[in-house]
């Protein structure tokens, strides 16, 4: 059995990671796809219905999660897809080149549904799949997970609370609900723990 711990994932986190898949003309595809870590050898994606990401993997039944901090990886494969030489095909898919660590999943479940957020309603495709190969690239692999750079952010608003006024402390307060919506949907329980000592420090400032 795979297990996602070896490659520093916990069970309910949302990790940011960028996904590969392979095109109906045998090219490569990339994506940035949030992944949470549904069990040890189990991950769950949310996407959009009717992307690229979306039509490759309904067609193969497989994906492939790649582990990295490379900030030009992830701005590529948002603004355009990435050039043929930042991938190595493995096996009859393919992965990111300086990827920390990746993994095969195979698909056990798909469905669409309607959701509604702050940016209003839209379908979802939800992708359930299963871990079948852990490639590691180096020793000590860190997934990317949003909810530590938020509450670093945060302290950074806090401890210049005392020295903004006006507009500049409005937009504070706005950024640090913010960040707390998005550690609370995708931090684990010492992510949530920190964030809400931050906000009982934060009250003084009401």
């Amino acid at each position: 059995m795979f297990n996602l711990g070896s490659v520093g994932m916990e069970r309910g986190l949302l990790y940011e990671t960028v996904i590969t898949t392979k095109n109906p003309d045998n090219t490569p595809n990339a994506a940035p796809i949030g992944v949470i870590c549904k069990d040890i050898d189990e991950v769950v994606i949310h996407l959009h219905v009717g992307s690229r990401t979306v039509e490759n993997i309904k067609n193969n039944k497989v994906f492939i999660v790649n582990i990295t901090k490379d900030p030009l990886i992830f701005v590529e494969s948002t603004l355009r897809n990435p050039a043929s030489d930042y991938f190595i095909r493995y096996n009859d898919n393919f992965y990111i080149k300086n990827a920390e660590a990746f993994f095969k999943a195979e698909v056990t479940r798909c469905r669409e549904v309607e959701k509604k957020d702050q940016f209003g309603v839209s379908k979802t495709t939800i992708v359930n799949a299963h871990v079948e190969d852990i490639v590691k690239n180096q020793e000590h692999v860190e997934p990317l997970n949003r909810a530590i750079y938020g509450i670093i952010e945060a302290l950074v608003y806090l401890t210049r609370m005392d020295m903004v006024s006006g507009d500049t402390e409005k937009l504070y307060r706005l950024r640090i609900r913010e960040i707390s919506r998005i550690v609370n949907k995708v931090g684990g329980y010492n992510h949530k723990k920190a964030m809400k000592m931050i906000l009982e420090d934060f009250s003084k400032y009401q």
